[in-house]
């Protein structure tokens, strides 16, 4: 760090002149933003203390999950090339880094006022010839992101407390309802920590019987299990579950600092935001320089989480690996 310690959340931003609740100049490493935490020792101490049966689960979607894409996003393609006379095959793919399991980089949302992305970098800086790596990914594929997680399943927690709402819309969860499941959990969070959310709502007996919901649904499944219309509605719709925008939101994040946030839903936090001053994505992104995990597959992880009764892990995610990457899909598993 270029401070001997983290400064309080009323010191946001560091530089006056800078956009609100910025943290720019914090990290002496600024193309990992808050992944600096992932140092060596964190890694190999999270190591030691959460890898014990082996267990390991993939939190990845298929890259051909979602179609017709969210938000007018290209659909993954495949092309399979047959090279006789030998007998050999090759496939090219093409895909949006954002169709599927994703992680959002620095480059792809900025403070939408004042036009700059994480640590001042503007749109011509991007787009111009100088820096073809300016905020890019790429510098996390090469550190990798390995460290302890948690997960928050709020899903689970919503069915059991008789919860009800809705995993095609918007549906803001609460920060006083996360800490409830970190209290009832016994979870206790680490500076460094990877925050993982499961999403995802019940519905009434109708409902249910229209799209086939079952116990275990969130926003992934249903979209999946919803029909043709249904589907094709949802790609251009604004309306997704996620963590609720507020100043108490932000300061918890702050002051936890995480290195990274992941969700099963499609942009982590509610859509549209409940107060756009406290939106997550320019805040995070922009200006603290936390990667943001989308539409992670959780259904396995719940899953083993509540069979061994254990909410952290061993996280581990190896994104792409090019110049200029935007986004990414994970590569991610935790290991228990």
């Amino acid at each position: 760090m270029n401070y001997s310690k983290i400064p309080e959340f009323g010191e946001l931003p560091l530089k006056e002149s800078d956009p609100p609740l910025s943290a720019w100049g914090l990290w002496k490493n600024p193309a990992l933003g808050s992944l600096n935490h992932l140092h060596e020792i964190k890694t190999l101490e999270a190591a030691k203390s959460e890898i014990k049966t082996g267990d390991r689960v993939t939190l990845n979607l298929p890259l051909d999950a979602i179609d017709p894409g969210l938000l007018g996003r290209q659909i993954f393609q495949q092309k399979v090339i047959d090279k006789s006379p030998s007998i050999v095959n090759d496939d090219i793919i093409t895909f949006n880094t954002q169709g599927s399991s994703q992680w959002d980089g620095f480059r792809h949302f900025a403070y939408q006022k004042e036009g700059y992305f994480y640590n001042g970098v503007t749109q011509q800086d991007i787009h111009g010839k100088d820096q073809p790596d300016m905020n890019s990914i790429s510098a996390w594929a090469k550190h990798a992101i390995a460290g302890r997680a948690f997960l928050i399943d709020y899903f689970d927690w919503a069915l059991e407390t008789g919860k009800s709402y809705d995993p095609l819309a918007s549906s803001p969860i609460s920060l006083s309802d996360v800490q409830k499941i970190i209290q009832e959990k016994e979870i206790r969070p680490q500076e460094g920590d990877i925050l993982i959310i499961r999403t995802g709502k019940s519905y009434g007996n109708d409902y249910i019987g229209v799209i086939g919901l079952t116990s275990s649904s969130g926003y992934i499944a249903a979209y999946q299990q919803a029909d043709a219309a249904t589907r094709g509605s949802l790609s251009s719709k604004f309306e997704f579950p996620g963590l609720a925008q507020s100043q108490e939101t932000c300061e918890w994040l702050w002051k936890c600092q995480y290195a990274a946030v992941a969700a099963d839903s499609p942009a982590f936090e509610c859509t549209p935001p409940l107060d756009f001053k406290w939106a997550l994505h320019p805040i995070l992104l922009a200006g603290w320089g936390t990667p943001i995990g989308e539409l992670f597959d959780l259904e396995s992880l719940a899953k083993t989480c509540k069979r061994l009764k254990r909410w952290t892990f061993f996280f581990v995610s190896i994104p792409l690996n090019y110049t200029g990457a935007v986004a990414s899909p994970p590569n991610a598993m935790a290991i228990f």
